[in-house]
């Protein structure tokens, strides 16, 4: 439910923290008009694929009920991905306001590098919105000073396949083709991109002897790298980002 409750004789309900000694987090009403408390969620320590629903389920949040979160990601303190979002907001109510305040940092996972042939994988996403849609709930994301919100990096591309050549002779003006065949190397891999950033290409394959006019196996083209993720993939939600810190990495 909503906090209908927002001035109390002019003062914004937001600025008060008592009334008769009560705090207003023990306020229940006024008047019969509501007050709706907030809960808040600290990562003071390092986390990895932070599911912000199950946390404030964990901390007593109803998701029957709506009720506004913040989430606070302390200074120091990284949320990481392994193999999926960093950050990820569940299923929450439609009606329940989000705000998370990025002091530390949110880094998506790097992705996988190709093997030979194959493109790099793309980089996680460092927040992932996922709230039940059509609802009142408003949505904020602050990147505090010396804050960080950034992607996994793209894996680098695989390396193109190795070519062979047959030896050549020649007879009379004729090139003929015959053992030994000659085998090349396969191309490098190319480097993981940093957080927010592409991986690189892979490099082509190479022929290891053998003559020119004797191709047996072209050799492979270098794979692109991957992409990055996102840094905060919105999925169509409205929500707004206030960045005093970094930010890299695509953000929609």
């Amino acid at each position: 439910m909503a906090n209908q409750v927002e001035k109390l004789n002019t003062i914004a309900i937001i600025d008060i923290e008592k009334v008769n000694t009560l705090t207003d987090g023990n306020i229940a009403k006024i008047n019969t008009l509501e007050f709706t408390k907030v809960l808040t969620l600290e990562i003071s320590s390092n986390a990895t694929e932070y599911n912000i629903l199950t946390a404030a389920v964990s901390a007593g949040y109803d998701n029957a009920v709506a009720q506004p979160l913040v989430v606070n990601v302390a200074s120091g303190v990284t949320v990481s991905g392994s193999s999926t979002h960093a950050m990820r907001t569940g299923a929450l109510n439609a009606d329940t306001s989000l705000t998370i305040n990025i002091t530390g940092s949110v880094s998506g996972y790097t992705g996988a590098n190709g093997g030979t042939g194959a493109a790099g994988a793309v980089g996680g996403d460092a927040i992932y919105w996922e709230t039940t849609t059509s609802g009142s709930g408003t949505y904020v994301v602050n990147v505090e000073s010396g804050g960080n919100l950034k992607s996994g990096g793209g894996g680098g591309g695989g390396g193109g396949s190795a070519g062979v050549r047959a030896t050549a002779t020649e007879d009379k003006g004729h090139i003929f083709c015959g053992l030994p065949n000659y085998s090349g190397g396969v191309g490098s891999t190319g480097a993981a991109g940093a957080l927010g950033a592409s991986g690189a290409g892979g490099g082509n394959g190479s022929y290891g002897g053998g003559s020119f006019y004797c191709p047996v196996t072209t050799i492979g083209s270098g794979s692109a790298g991957g992409a990055a993720g996102f840094a905060l993939r919105k999925n169509s939600r409205t929500v707004t980002l206030n960045n005093s810190g970094t930010v890299a990495g695509t953000v929609g």
